[in-house]
């Protein structure tokens, strides 16, 4: 469990500074809404999946190539098998901070556009397929490595959800109920 526990931290810190961006792209939508400015909306995502796919590079890397001598700095007493964890865990995961990064963006646009309904759909959905196939894949051949490749599953899946909502808004046209019914302009 040593060994989880340090990858996790290590995998909360690059979902935190994700959710960051994806909380600045929120306001930047709130604000082009409420000025009627919808084409902006669109190149301020594409903008923010610019920059969160080139924070993504470097930490992909760092975290497959050097994931051993990450957790050695996390882990009090590390033994093999809590390393092999954490690295095990660090090299399923880190490759899709790509796909969770589209997300963590497309869901700030959805916010920034009061669409909360259409955030809540896919941010649940991820939620529980990650819970269920966890469930159902560690109880297979896979064990814990299981748990660990549920979470790809379920980023995936909520990022398609995620885009596909995004795209088919029709901003200031058939969304504008919704919008305005969560406080939007």
């Amino acid at each position: 469990m040593a060994g989880y526990s340090a990858a996790v931290k290590l995998n909360n810190m690059v979902v935190t500074s994700l959710t960051t961006l994806g909380n600045g792209i929120s306001s930047f939508t709130a604000q082009n809404l409420g000025a009627k400015k919808y084409s902006r909306i669109a190149l301020g995502w594409k903008a923010g999946l610019k920059i969160v796919f080139v924070l993504c590079v470097p930490i992909v890397l760092v975290y497959w190539i050097f994931s051993s001598n990450i957790l050695y700095l996390f882990l009090e007493s590390p033994t093999g098998e809590s390393v092999d964890v954490g690295v095990s865990f660090l090299r399923i995961i880190s490759p899709f901070y790509f796909v969770v990064a589209a997300k963590l963006v497309t869901d700030g646009v959805l916010r920034g556009a009061g669409l909360m309904k259409k955030f809540m759909a896919a941010t649940f959905t991820d939620l529980i397929i990650r819970v269920v196939l966890a469930l159902v894949l560690s109880k297979t051949s896979l064990g814990i490595t299981g748990i660990w490749c549920a979470w790809p599953v379920g980023w995936s899946i909520s990022t398609v959800m995620s885009i596909t909502f995004f795209k088919t808004t029709k901003w200031g046209e058939k969304d504008k109920k919704e919008i305005e019914e969560n406080g939007g302009q």
